[in-house]
């Protein structure tokens, strides 16, 4: 490879990385024209190293989330910023579906879509009018329809598919609050001097 890359070139060894490594960097991330392999060698291990032992900020957990929304969608990064609406990236039409790919794309589950609140308040309320009234009524019958309420609360809870957040700044907001890169990996499958040579061997 030649001493100096392209962007093309570049944003071929990202890929690679991020396939060997099992990380998510982003080549929008990478704003030099051009590198010497020597200092894109040392960018890469250090970003490798912060991907994996690394504790998640808000803006990293944007620049993840940008970067699989637009493979996932198939449109430019630059046109997700952190206004941009989840309800606008993924209609109601197949949400649940796309949520799932999202979740493998971050390698974790995301656990963001609920039901419909109006539904869901509805159906809190009617369970716990079941209690008065098997007081006052009748336990068996007030049982059975506390047991139907729970069992549509439950399937509620497993088809939801409205977003508990608005936007994907909110969304990386509380991405990098739960930690999860922490929670995940723990402590690196690798060490420094394993990302080095494997970053070594991609630039080779």
């Amino acid at each position: 490879m030649a001493n100096t890359l392209s962007h093309e070139q570049l944003a071929g060894v990202i890929t690679k990385v991020n396939s060997s490594l099992n990380v998510n960097l982003d080549v929008e991330d990478f704003k030099a024209a051009n590198y010497s392999e020597s200092s894109l060698q040392d960018i890469l291990v250090s970003k490798v190293a912060d991907e994996l032992r690394g504790e998640w900020t808000t803006d990293m957990a944007f620049h993840k989330l940008r970067t699989a929304i637009s493979k996932i969608r198939g449109t430019s990064p630059a046109s997700i910023t952190q206004d941009t609406e989840l309800a606008q990236i993924f209609p109601k039409p197949g949400r649940k579906a796309q949520m799932k790919k999202l979740d493998e794309a971050m390698g974790f589950p995301l656990d963001i879509l609920k039901p419909n609140s109006a539904v869901y308040g509805i159906l809190i309320f009617l369970f716990f009018a079941c209690i008065p009234f098997g007081i006052g009524m009748d336990w068996f019958f007030s049982g059975i329809a506390m047991l139907v309420i729970a069992l549509l609360l439950f399937i509620l809870g497993k088809t939801g598919s409205d977003f508990k957040m608005k936007t994907v700044g909110h969304l990386a907001d509380h991405l990098a609050w739960k930690n999860y890169l922490k929670q995940k990996k723990g402590a690196s499958a690798f060490s420094d001097d394993e990302i080095k040579r494997k970053v070594d061997a991609i630039l080779a």
